[in-house]
């Protein structure tokens, strides 16, 4: 058969001989009202399938009933549906677990079953399922461990910016807000809003904001701030790599040649254990030439600062450790460096070394792998257009990936 070859199948409901009513719930003996057919689309990987349905209506026998009648139900066929519930299904599964766009899943369920469905037609099978859900009673099934991750980011085709809220634990992304800036009061409005969601954390991951840690004391009182280890090594990494431009420029304007440096600018910010054979080799190459200098600096000064957080056993170690830093001499002799001695002077730097006080409390939080893949699902979609839509398109993530649900399951 081909694809233009189309089959009718007939579906009626079972009449009963006593019926309840879907709107006051009262239970009674069935009395038909009205019938009327229509046609509903549904798939099939060989023919167009159609189906034809009859549709028929009780009579609610309750003088205080909202309404006259009602239909009689028929399993996988809503009452004004065009389109069977698995046809939706597949629809929304196709946006959700693969995903895919609108358009996309348009051509694919009329390549691959048959059938079709217009972009906003598959938009709105979309919100519908999503409208059926809460965000609360997700969250709530989600078991959230305690650890709260929080960062800021930036969606496609928006000017403003979006918090994303992730389990520190698991990695699931728990909540998603749109926020005008970065104030603080919005942001303990949106602490306020995870509390009402029964989101109440022990422990909260952020980066480097300043307006985070006093809205999160506000909102929840006595909980654990730590600054994610990933984003305090990014502000002393930016540091480093503009006290090796500032070496460099001044290299090019003796005439010195520099490319070596750029190309492996990188190698020489990477962590030492993870160099490979290869990148030891250039490095010993590069601090033959380099020796005393800015880039050896580098090597020096970057790893005393990883082994604060990284080899000390207890919070008043680390503060040690970083006081010790401060008799390096390196440190007066290039501005960079001593800027990033400045940074964790500062009094956010107890919020920076937690963990080693309570131990429950992860070094570093999940929010840059959270935001990778809320981003996949931006990328093909190029931004979603709204609030609602992004928020509907989490709420049915969470049940397909997260709590393995099922679409259209009543």
């Amino acid at each position: 058969m081909g694809k233009k070859d189309v089959k009718i199948k007939i579906v009626k409901p079972r009449i009963p001989k006593r019926v309840i009513c879907s709107i006051c719930g009262m239970r009674q003996t069935f009395r038909k009202e009205k019938e009327h057919w229509k046609i509903v689309k549904d798939i099939d990987v060989n023919i167009t399938l159609l189906l034809r349905v009859k549709m028929v209506y009780a009579k609610c026998l309750n003088p205080d009933c909202a309404v006259g009648s009602f239909a009689l139900p028929i399993p996988g066929i809503k009452k004004w549906a065009r389109a069977t519930d698995r046809l939706k299904s597949e629809a929304v599964a196709s946006l959700i677990d693969d995903n895919s766009t609108t358009p996309r899943t348009a051509r694919r369920l009329n390549r691959s079953f048959n059938t079709t469905g217009s972009k906003s037609s598959i938009d709105r099978w979309k919100h519908q399922e999503a409208d059926k859900y809460q965000s609360k009673e997700i969250i709530e099934k989600l078991n959230f461990s305690g650890i709260l991750c929080v960062d800021e980011y930036k969606p496609s085709r928006a000017k403003s910016y979006d918090l994303i809220d992730s389990d520190g634990e698991t990695g699931r992304i728990l909540y998603v807000t749109p926020i005008e800036y970065l104030g603080r009061g919005l942001i303990k409005e949106h602490f306020l809003k995870l509390k009402s969601l029964g989101i109440n954390p022990q422990v909260i991951i952020f980066d480097m904001r300043k307006v985070f840690p006093n809205a999160a004391r506000k909102a929840f009182p006595g909980v654990l701030i730590q600054h994610d280890y990933f984003h305090v090594m990014k502000t002393i990494h930016w540091h480093l790599r503009n006290a090796m431009a500032e070496f460099r420029k001044k290299l090019k304007e003796k005439g010195f040649y520099t490319q070596d440096l750029w190309e492996c600018r990188w190698i020489i910010l990477k962590n030492l254990e993870n160099w490979t054979s290869e990148d030891h080799k250039i490095m010993q190459r590069l601090l033959n030439i380099y020796s005393g200098t800015v880039i050896e600096d580098i090597l020096v000064i970057k790893e005393q600062i990883r082994d604060i957080f990284l080899k000390s056993q207890y919070k008043k170690e680390a503060y040690l450790r970083r006081d010790e830093l401060s008799s390096n001499p390196i440190l007066k002799q290039n501005q960079h460096f001593d800027n990033i001695f400045k940074f964790l002077s500062t009094p956010y730097f107890e919020y920076m070394v937690t963990f080693l006080e309570h131990p429950q409390v992860p070094r570093s939080g999940n929010s840059e792998n959270v935001i990778r893949v809320w981003r996949q699902m931006e990328k093909v979609r190029y931004g979603f257009k709204t609030a609602k839509g992004r928020l509907d398109h989490l709420k049915l993530y969470q049940i397909s990936k997260y709590l393995e649900g099922n679409f259209f399951k009543t």
